[in-house]
């Protein structure tokens, strides 16, 4: 009899280390499936600051860099001479959430030879602790657009592409508003029912969006505005083109005429330069 049960315990002990090493196993085969899922040649760093929904800092090796996520334009918060866009501050504040000040991230930089922009950002993807891209993350939530498509760094615009789709059929964040997302960024009249000057608020933050980009320099009454400034930058309040004196089209007959000192004025406003 007690044979017997010294067979039963070490048949038990036996059935529990085989337990116990194919769970070893197999949290060895997750891990290794985690790593081996992030691509090749990347660098850690540490978030050191938020700019916004796709512009944030990072300390790589002890230099802190500007990185622009690559493929993604989520809508302005604070672009001089820009109004807020509807859901960019909830593009800002996932950024805040998901790359807080201190978080350990990985950063897979654009094609060598191209890994910045014209300021002199850095070009990248960035990988979160648990191993998601952020980039795929927020276009996933509807909180950006695939945008800014310049070979060679189009790596991984496939799935991108993926991700948008989902949120657009899912009308998830900025594909909830018809007509708002376009080729060229966000065109924030969408967001109004019915006048220019309309705000419209959006519920889940209570944050309020202007539909137009309202400030001392309007005219919508035909006049002319600012006249303090005549003779100097002359804006169309209409088409928010504004003209120099030597330009071809300064001296011609038009309604809506905003003056302003400077250049610098105009672009404060929201007018670019004409062409001609």
């Amino acid at each position: 009899m007690s044979t017997k049960k010294n067979n039963i315990k070490k048949i038990g002990f036996l059935l529990l280390f085989i337990f116990g090493l194919l769970g070893a196993c197999s949290q060895q085969t997750e891990n290794h499936t985690n790593q081996t899922a992030l691509p090749k040649g990347l660098v850690s760093g540490t978030v050191v600051k938020n700019v916004d929904g796709d512009t944030v800092h990072v300390s790589i090796n002890g230099k802190e860099e500007d990185i622009r996520l690559l493929l993604i334009d989520t809508p302005e918060t604070h672009k001089p001479g820009t109004p807020v866009q509807p859901y960019g501050p909830e593009a800002s504040n996932y950024a805040e959430k998901e790359l807080a000040v201190g978080t350990k991230v990985m950063v897979e930089e654009g094609v060598k030879g191209h890994e910045r922009d014209k300021y002199g950002r850095l070009l990248a993807y960035i990988y979160l602790p648990n191993g998601k891209m952020y980039n795929e993350e927020v276009v996933k939530k509807g909180l950006a657009r695939v945008a800014y498509i310049y070979e060679p760094n189009t790596k991984h615009l496939s799935d991108l592409k993926e991700d948008e789709n989902y949120a657009k059929s899912h009308k998830l964040g900025i594909w909830s508003i018809p007509g708002y997302v376009t080729d060229r960024g966000y065109d924030i009249s969408k967001s109004s029912k019915s006048s220019s000057n309309t705000v419209s608020k959006h519920t889940s933050t209570g944050v309020q969006y202007s539909s137009n980009n309202t400030s001392k320099n309007t005219s919508s009454d035909g006049k002319e505005n600012n006249t303090s400034c005549k003779g100097k930058i002359k804006g169309n309040a209409n088409s928010k083109i504004y003209h120099v004196p030597s330009g071809e089209y300064y001296n011609l007959n038009m309604k809506h005429i905003v003056w302003f000192c400077s250049e610098s004025d105009a672009q404060k406003a929201g007018y670019r330069k004409s062409q001609r």
